[in-house]
Parts: C-alpha cells; structure tokens; sequence
C-alpha cells in the first residue's frame, strides 16, 4: 500500500474509535483505501472511475435510522449474491453505479475480506447538500464512505463529518476554511454593505441590516466555493480574479464580457429568502391567534415562495456558466459583487514578489508567519501572485489541474496564500465533532421509538397501498 494511504488508514482508524465504534479496525480501512486508491489509477473504456465505497455491516446498515423516513432518504438495496471486492469488480460496480446517486455497500468477512454486499441509493439528495447546491439534504447512512475524486484523489467521511483524504500526493487532514476567514469575510463585507442596507429598506427591517449582510456574504462564500467545485469537476484548471478596479496595463481581456447575472441572482435570492420567510411568519402569526388567515396572504406566501425557489434555479444556471468560463485559457475577470467583466484574460509582467506569507498561519501571527516559497507554483500562481501583490483591493482564486484550490490576497502591506481551501459543506472533525456526535447518538438512542413514514397518513409503500385498497374494496 502507498505510504500516504497506509497513513490516512492509521489517521482514519483513530478518529473512528474516538466517534466511539469499534469498526472497520486498521486493517481493513488500509484494505478499503487501497482499493479506492488504485481504483482511480485505473481507466474504464477510456474514462476515469469515480465512484464511492460505504462501509456498512448488511444485518444493520444504518448507523443513525431516522425517526421520520422520508420517501427520497438513502436505503440499501441487497445484490442477490455479494461478491468479492478487488479492483476489477470496483471499477466494473463504479461505472455501473453513478457516485452522485449511489454507493457500492461493502462489509468484512470473518476472514477480513471484503465484500460487495449492495447498493446505498438516493444519495442525490447528500450530493447536493455536500457540493453547496442546497441548504437541505441527508448525509450517507452508512458507518464509513470513501469516495473516489480523482487520479490518485480519495476522502474519507462519516456522514457528513470529513475524517481525511489523499489529494495530489499529500495527506490531506483538514482543509482550510479561508472562505470563512475574518480576512476574506471582510472583503465581501465590503462590497455587500450598500445591498444589505438596501433589502433591509426595502423589507422595512432597517434593525437586520447586519444579519442581512450575514445572508448575503453567506451566499458570496456559496458562489465563490460552487465556482471552484464546478470548475474542479471539470479537470482543466483555471482562475478567477476578483477586483474594484482593474490595473488594467497587467491585463489583456481577450473576451469582453459583461455578465452580472451571477452577482443579480446571488443578492436578489437574498431578498427573496427573507421576504418569504417575512409573508409566513404573517400566516403563523394569524395561526398562533386561531384566526383565519386571509386569503390573499396565502397567494402571496405561494407566489412569493416561488420567486424564492425560482431565484435559485437561475443562481444554479449563472455559477455552471461562470465556471466554464474559467476553463478557457486565461481567468475570469469579476467585481467584487460577482459580476463579470471577462474570460480568457492573460495576466502581464510584473516584478517577482519576494514574500508570501501563509494564510492560515497569517490571520493568527500576522506578519510572523510562516513564509511559502513562491517559486514552488506554476505560472497561474505565478501571475496571480505578481498581479495582486500589485493590487491590493484584489482576491485571486486558482483552481489546479490536481484539485487544489489556493486563494491569493493582500491584507495590509503582505500578500498571503491560502492553500488547500476547503469547498464542500463538510465538517471538520475535532474533539468539539465528536462530542457534539456522540451527545446527539445518545440522544437519539433515548428517544428511539419505530421510524415513522412521511408526514400524512397516506399510505407510503405499496404493500400498505395495496392492503388498504382491499380494506376499502371490502368495506365498500
């Protein structure tokens, strides 16, 4: 086995235990992660396999059962007859079964081989989730899932809790969350305010403007990370460079391309969140007194939910056209606001930087942190390092051809680098993770009662279906 997935094994084995179960143990993650690993090194009629692997014992497959089983929640579906796992079979069940719908369920042996027991379906809803295409969704309901990303890329997760990966030849434990930092935050803050004060205006809740401008950042942070995903997905590598005010002697736009429906979609579906969320609480309000909620009320709540969903429908549209933008040569040129201004843009010369500092280390220590040799970077991060050290109200976003996503800014008088940012809607494991885990299993495990079906009494199999058919056949 690789060295750097022999050590995502003994790292995936400790965090394991510490969530409190005593499978899968070293031996087997070690097995599981090499098959995934050696997996994405292989092709399959000339294509790449992706795909993802749940560790899930078959007499009991779900870790947490929902109380309420919603019709479009995972289920594991048995093969007639497992059979053993080895690469071949992998990348045989990888194709066959989509990672963005799908995973293939495994188990151990007593003889500690693995084993292709089914299939975990309707794992839509988690990708979506996962990927920042929605707010709502489930998590994989299985013990262990490892998913294949890439040649040589492979993460690890329980449920939604990221537990490692190997991307790029490097052990990946922790991703840094620069989105999210005081720095970048501040720069979107920036640029949002004068949005956030008008909604508040507009919605009469002049007392929410900051919680206002929280959403809109919030959607900011969403774009950007949606942007570098799909831009990932795509394998070619690119950048976006966001700025006020171009210096526009470092850049030749070689597609002009006024584009601000990315930036209109963002900050309107703001507006339209709260104002639906506003028109329901005047329902619930009305409700709460036992009155009759008027009737033009609940036309406005349907219609003004539907601006709502149909707003971010054209949000999914607006950030799949700007990332495919950035896979012609060249960046995409943006506003701080997300409007852009154009694609295929080729940064000029300038003179070489000297000093970049870590991001992670730099929002801590400042300018005592540590330093990152520039010279390690191709010539995108070259570039973009040249350009925003020269402009200092710029951000810089590269996407490699590996997967790695850095972020290049100037906070202050220093230019920092981000490096390894994380994306997805994961979480980050920690000790503050794993109690706030196993706090809500025991929890859970207290107020265990049957799992109910959907919410109404309809009937939510076909078997109960059919049965009550006939009951009402016989009463009839």
């Amino acid at each position: 086995m690789p060295d750097l997935v022999d050590r995502l094994a003994h790292e995936i084995a400790s965090r394991i235990r510490r969530l409190g179960f005593d499978e899968p143990n070293y031996r087997l993650i070690g097995t599981l992660l090499e098959l995934a690993y050696l997996g994405t090194l292989r092709s399959e009629e000339g294509r790449l396999v992706k795909g993802s692997l749940t560790f899930a014992n078959p007499t009991r497959p779900e870790v947490h059962p929902p109380l309420l089983r919603r019709a479009d929640y995972p289920a594991f579906t048995k093969f007639e007859s497992p059979e053993s796992l080895t690469v071949q079979t992998l990348v045989k069940l990888a194709r066959a079964i989509d990672r963005w719908s799908g995973s293939i369920a495994v188990y151990a042996t007593r003889q500690n081989e693995i084993i292709a027991w089914g299939v975990v379906g309707q794992l839509v809803q988690q990708n979506v989730l996962l990927h920042r295409e929605s707010d709502s969704g489930f998590a994989n309901p299985g013990l262990l899932t490892v998913t294949m990303d890439g040649i040589g890329d492979i993460s690890a997760y329980h449920g939604n809790l990221f537990l490692g990966g190997v991307k790029a030849q490097a052990l990946i434990t922790r991703e840094n969350d620069a989105l999210e930092s005081n720095m970048v935050s501040e720069y979107a803050f920036d640029a949002l305010a004068p949005f956030a004060e008008a909604i508040a205006r507009v919605l009469d809740r002049d007392e929410d403007e900051a919680e206002i401008l929280s959403d809109l950042v919030g959607m900011w942070v969403t774009s950007i990370a949606r942007l570098c995903i799909g831009l990932r997905q795509r394998g070619t590598g690119g950048a976006f460079l966001l700025t006020r005010k171009p210096i526009k002697r470092m850049l030749q736009v070689t597609h002009p391309f006024a584009y601000p429906r990315l930036k209109d979609a963002a900050i309107l579906r703001v507006l339209d969140e709260n104002y639906s969320s506003d028109v329901e609480h005047a329902q619930q309000v009305f409700t709460d007194k036992a009155e009759p909620v008027p009737a033009e009320l609940v036309i406005e709540a349907s219609l003004a939910k539907t601006d709502a969903e149909d707003r971010e429908e054209e949000m999914n549209g607006a950030v799949k056209l700007v990332a495919s933008l950035a896979t012609v040569d060249g960046l995409v040129l943006m506003t701080p606001t997300l409007s852009v201004a154009g694609f295929g843009v080729k940064i000029g010369s300038a003179p070489n930087v000297a000093t970049v500092y870590d991001g992670a280390d730099f929002s801590h220590r400042g300018t005592r942190a540590r330093e990152i040799d520039p010279s390690q970077f191709g010539t995108r991060h070259g570039s973009m390092l040249r350009y925003c050290a020269q402009d200092h109200k710029a951000l810089g976003i590269v996407v490699s051809q590996d997967g790695y996503v850095r972020l290049i800014m100037t906070v202050g008088n220093s230019l920092v680098l981000w490096n390894n940012l994380k994306l997805l809607s994961h979480r980050d494991f920690s000790q503050q993770a794993v109690l706030r885990e196993k706090k809500w299993r025991e929890s859970r495990g207290r107020g265990r009662t049957s799992s109910r079906l959907g919410y109404t009494q309809t009937p939510k199999t076909i078997d109960r279906l059919m049965k009550a058919a006939s009951q009402r056949r016989r009463a009839d």
